[in-house]
């Protein structure tokens, strides 16, 4: 059995490692070729200096695509043992799914905590190096406009502020750019009334008082922020309009910096201290706990996936329809994909808890592809 069980455990790896050659490949091929579109027009990057770009991207890029390696790596392993009979040839000899799927089992598992511990810590410093290049490139005279129009999402930084007195709390939102470390773009403010509660309750009340939205706002050495198309709202007042305007402020252009800093994506092991930091200085930590769960559970949704794969490749051995068979597999791997974004999403809004948005998926489908293994398995 030890002798099968490294069998099966080698044909599944192998067949991954080729479902994520070919998968890494194309990625590899549309970033490299929409890499040339945005950058090689003017002349900013040669072309091997486009493909370095493109190979310190694809690590991250990968990492969203693991469970469909492994699924169709899985699936692809076990049908071309089925195919030969070898399978039939188990059972036959008394073996049940549940004991020759334990090593497709096994494999998954060891990636998604490899992938988890050693590669996604690569893979942060590796886009960590893409965006500091980009960003030199940026802030270069004669490349900033062009590089900034081809990728701003890449380069901009969705910041989220707060600070305020004993009476006021003042939250900020607005996009940071590398090349202007001082300004936030399409900037709006946030003003809250603090009011004190009846006697004898120490508790203080929030009440929303207005906001300004503002094209631009640029921290001063004086401590101000300088507005640039100033729209006002209130409640109990129609908006106003100005051309400029000026905010007092105790932010810096430091703790700008150490926001960017703070709220980068950042590698597996430091999200923790990541996590805490940000909590202590009062930003907000949903992202990053969102991230670290996922990746939490990225070994748990591997294996779920290669149950869901087991029981698509192995249906077949009585009843037939092995492209029809695969089909579903294949569709059941990006419905998986789909929600799993969903309650991400969910979980970002906060309308689910970070736990339920991160381990719903992979449990459901964990316990879903055991119930369908055993209803084509046992009857």
């Amino acid at each position: 059995m030890r002798l099968v069980s490294r069998y099966i455990a080698g044909r599944v790896f192998k067949s991954i490692a080729l479902a994520f050659l070919i998968v890494t490949a194309i990625i590899m091929l549309v970033d490299f070729v929409e890499a040339t579109r945005n950058f090689g027009d003017e002349g900013e990057f040669t072309l091997l200096q486009l493909a370095g770009l493109t190979l310190l991207k694809i690590p991250l890029l990968i990492e969203e695509t693991i469970p469909f390696v492994v699924l169709f790596g899985v699936m692809g392993a076990l049908y071309g043992l089925n195919k030969r009979s070898e399978l039939v040839v188990l059972r036959a000899s008394g073996l049940s799914a549940w004991r020759f799927i334990g090593p497709a089992i096994m494999v998954s598992a060891a990636i998604g905590i490899i992938w988890t511990a050693v590669f996604n810590p690569l893979a942060a410093k590796s886009m960590e190096k893409y965006q500091g290049i980009i960003i030199k490139a940026a802030q270069t005279d004669g490349a900033a406009d062009n590089i900034i129009s081809a990728r701003p999402s890449e380069l901009a930084e969705e910041v989220w502020l707060r600070e305020g007195s004993p009476t006021q709390q003042v939250v900020i939102h607005g996009n940071l750019y590398p090349r202007d470390p001082r300004t936030l773009h399409d900037v709006t403010f946030y003003y809250y009334a603090l009011e004190d509660n009846e006697a004898g309750q120490s508790a203080v009340t929030t009440r929303y008082s207005h906001r300004i939205d503002a094209l631009t706002a640029s921290l001063t050495e004086t401590g101000y922020w300088q507005l640039s198309g100033v729209v006002k709202n209130s409640e109990d007042s129609a908006f106003e309009r100005a051309l400029s305007s000026s905010i007092p402020t105790q932010l810096t252009v430091s703790d700008l910096s150490e926001y960017d800093k703070k709220t980068r994506k950042a590698q597996f092991w430091a999200l923790p201290e990541q996590i805490t930091a940000s909590q202590n200085a009062g930003f907000s930590t949903i992202g990053l706990r969102l991230q670290w769960h996922k990746l939490l559970s990225l070994p748990l949704m591997l294996i779920a996936l290669t149950v869901i794969a087991a029981g698509v490749s192995m249906g077949n051995m009585r009843s037939g329809g092995v492209f029809r068979l695969m089909l579903a597999g294949a569709a059941t791997g990006f419905f998986v994909f789909f929600f799993n974004n969903l309650f991400g999403a969910f979980g970002q809004a906060q309308t689910l808890s970070i736990i339920a948005a991160s381990w719903t998926v992979p449990i459901l489908v964990l316990f879903l592809g055991v119930a369908y293994l055993a209803r084509i398995e046992d009857g």
